[in-house]
């Protein structure tokens, strides 16, 4: 199931709610969200922005337990089974993640929220990063990414971590930054394992799903990703 049919699904239970109105992606739009969390809700008209915003999507354990048909207290064995019988995805050359490749980029064009009033700009909080290191092969985590301009992010890389570990052996990487996922991206993206463990082959254990090659690069994405930036 991708990130969109999921909206759909919830949508149809009237569990997801809807701001038709215009909101601005400088501060309101987070401001809602807080307000109303862990209500999911959809903003279908963002001022600065001809693209809609989604979000409380999967913000409690009770919601990603019933994503995937478990308890909240079965999530844990649900993850470790996960990790230890993973396996790959099914790739594809044709995927929705690239169905529009966009040649000149530019960021403000994306509703990347300004969170806090004390910000340094705006932030992708909830992206999944895939980075790949020529000896230990793919890894998927979080970085909190900061828009400096119209093409270009500054990101906090934590020292000892994977992806720290890949740039001090490599001086530079690809990277893609994958957002609009579902759970069993999102929770794997967030485990802990081993360097050379691809958390993808735990996504698609958690749950099947279809990865294809980024179209700047070699990396492996979320086919069903709904913006990927590399």
């Amino acid at each position: 199931m991708g990130f969109r049919e999921y909206l759909e699904k919830i949508e149809k239970k009237g569990v997801l709610q809807k701001v038709d109105a215009e909101v601005s992606k400088r501060l309101e739009i987070s401001g809602i969200l807080k307000e109303i969390e862990p209500t999911p809700i959809i903003f279908n008209n963002v001022k600065e922005s001809e693209f809609r915003v989604a979000g409380n999507v999967f913000c409690t354990k009770d919601v990603i337990a019933e994503y995937f048909g478990v308890t909240p207290a079965d999530l844990i064995p649900l993850l470790s089974k996960a990790i230890s019988e993973r396996s790959e995805p099914e790739r594809v050359t044709k995927a929705p993640c690239q169905e529009v490749i966009e040649s000149n980029v530019d960021l403000d064009r994306l509703p990347i929220l300004f969170h806090c009033e004390k910000d340094g700009g705006n932030y992708i909080s909830s992206a999944v990063v895939i980075t790949r290191d020529p000896d230990y092969g793919q890894n998927a985590d979080f970085h909190r990414a900061m828009q400096f301009s119209k093409d270009r992010f500054a990101i906090r890389v934590v020292k000892g971590r994977h992806f720290h570990q890949f740039l001090e052996r490599n001086g530079e990487l690809d990277v893609a930054f994958c957002v609009g996922n579902t759970p069993n991206v999102l929770i794997a993206a967030a485990t802990s394992v081993d360097i050379g463990i691809d958390e993808l082959q735990i996504a698609n254990a958690l749950e099947p799903f279809r990865v294809v090659k980024a179209y700047s690069n070699d990396l492996l994405i979320p086919a069903e990703a709904e913006f990927v930036l590399e």
